[in-house]
């Protein structure tokens, strides 16, 4: 059993390495692609318009992730009736809602006067109008492979669903590029992504029932009941990726909006280079998570801590690592990375590089209560502290007009989140402070952590 669990992380850990050097390739090939085909207006524009979609995916409310820990966590006790029933519960509330949002969107889009209030001159308003139509259709129809998703991961295959993921976003951005220089508009490129989505999340779906026969999608085991049950997980889980929203797209619109395209594009790929040093920390954080559901679900309150605190001193110094390193190759980075039309702001860098690293320190924390379905208090801080960081950045920015503050507004959150979060995990697996500190500083236990021997031991 412990040996099919190492392989799982492992697993699943390879799976998070390979996805996020796609999201890195993605991230690296696609800026100079889309400024050298587009420019550096239309592009701005571009990343502007898909920053407003992407609260679309909270549009499950968080049940989503609540029902695939839960589901977990029963399949960690071996209850796989229990596990049907909350999958097609999830799935009838999903796609309801998926079908539903397409259409508001619709309605909506036809209605508000989106290309003024934006105040965008490079697209028309019809532009507007289809690209954020597209957009928002592509990300409600990847809100339904959750569904999916939530059966891959509660019966071991989290990998396997996580390299189909990446995978299909790297097909999708490819598309988008090829068109884009082939001399194409915003609207044919976000069709394409559309089109590729459209493709990939059925074909999804069905392999899951066939790899695992004891799931499959009908009405006859849904019960509002276990909906009802989950309600107080989702409200948490809808409040994450709100809180992930704000702190990432809402810069983007605030900066935007007092200082214009330009500075959009110098913010967003400064903090893409920045967010590198989570990425690793979330490769692991993801793959530990379906394990850490499992553990307590089986009531293994051991294993449970020796997964999160040896797990937190590997993500503790990969972030580490990587951020001394793009300290030293940052600049360079940027440089080779945009072909030189976007310049360093060095005080921006700096400031969101630390903000990076700190949130290495609360995001295991939060991956552990997320596991358990017991982190409403920690989203609701997680909310709040984003929202005041966004109104922070808004406040500095309109006074001083210096782009290098929105860094400072952003590691006001990441530092808020990692004194609560830091608390509240060592009570919870009942484990002091100073404990946790020298875990993480054992170098040889991290090296068991990766060859995952230290998941099996004492």
């Amino acid at each position: 059993m412990l040996s099919e669990m190492g392989r799982r992380l492992r697993c699943g850990f390879g799976a998070n390495v390979y996805g996020q050097g796609i999201v890195i390739l993605i991230q690296l090939v696609g800026v100079p692609i889309l400024l050298h085909a587009w420019g550096l207006k239309m592009y701005g524009e571009w990343l502007i318009l898909s920053a407003i979609p992407v609260y679309l995916s909270m549009t499950d409310l968080g049940f989503s992730k609540s029902a695939g820990n839960d589901m977990a966590a029963r399949g960690g006790r071996g209850d796989f009736a229990g596990m049907l029933c909350v999958f097609q519960s999830l799935a009838i509330l999903v796609y309801s809602v998926a079908a539903l949002g397409i259409i508001l969107a619709a309605v909506l889009l036809t209605a508000l006067p989106l290309h003024e209030w934006l105040d965008l001159s490079r697209l028309s308003a019809s532009d507007v109008r289809w690209i954020l139509w597209l957009l928002a259709a592509e990300v409600l129809v990847k809100l339904t492979d959750g569904v999916s998703h939530a059966g891959y991961r509660a019966n071991g295959d989290y990998a396997f669903h996580t390299s189909v993921y990446y995978t299909t976003s790297f097909v999708q951005q490819s598309s988008i590029w090829l068109l884009a220089s082939l001399g194409y508009t915003p609207v044919v490129a976000a069709l394409s992504s559309l089109l590729v989505r459209c493709i990939v999340t059925p074909s999804v779906a069905r392999i899951l029932v066939v790899r695992h026969p004891h799931l499959r999608f009908g009405v006859t085991h849904a019960s509002m009941s276990v909906i009802k049950a989950l309600v107080r997980p989702a409200l948490a889980n809808l409040a994450i990726p709100l809180a992930q929203a704000t702190n990432t797209q809402g810069f983007v619109l605030v900066i935007g909006a007092l200082l214009g395209p330009t500075a959009v594009v110098i913010f967003s790929t400064q903090r893409t280079l920045t967010r590198l040093t989570l990425q690793m920390v979330i490769s692991v954080c993801q793959a530990l998570e379906p394990e850490l559901a499992r553990a307590w679900g089986a009531g293994n309150q051991d294993l449970l801590r020796r997964l999160y605190v040896r797990g937190f001193a590997l993500a503790f110094w990969l972030g580490f690592a990587s951020m001394i390193a793009l300290y030293a190759i940052g600049p360079w980075i940027l440089e080779f990375w945009t072909g030189g039309h976007v310049h360093m702001d060095h005080i921006l860098f700096k400031w969101l590089l630390l903000s990076a690293f700190v949130s290495v320190l609360w995001y295991s924390g939060l991956n552990l209560l997320r596991a358990v379905n017991r982190h409403l208090r920690a989203a609701v801080w997680y909310v709040g502290g984003a929202l005041v960081s966004i109104l922070l950045a808004a406040l500095l920015l309109q006074v001083s007009g210096r782009l290098a503050n929105a860094g400072l507004a952003s590691l006001f959150m990441d530092g808020l989140m990692a004194i609560y979060l830091i608390g509240v995990t060592t009570r919870f697996i009942q484990i002091s402070p100073s404990r946790l500190l020298l875990t993480v500083l054992d170098l040889p236990n991290l090296v068991n952590v990766f060859f995952g021997r230290a998941f099996h031991g004492n």
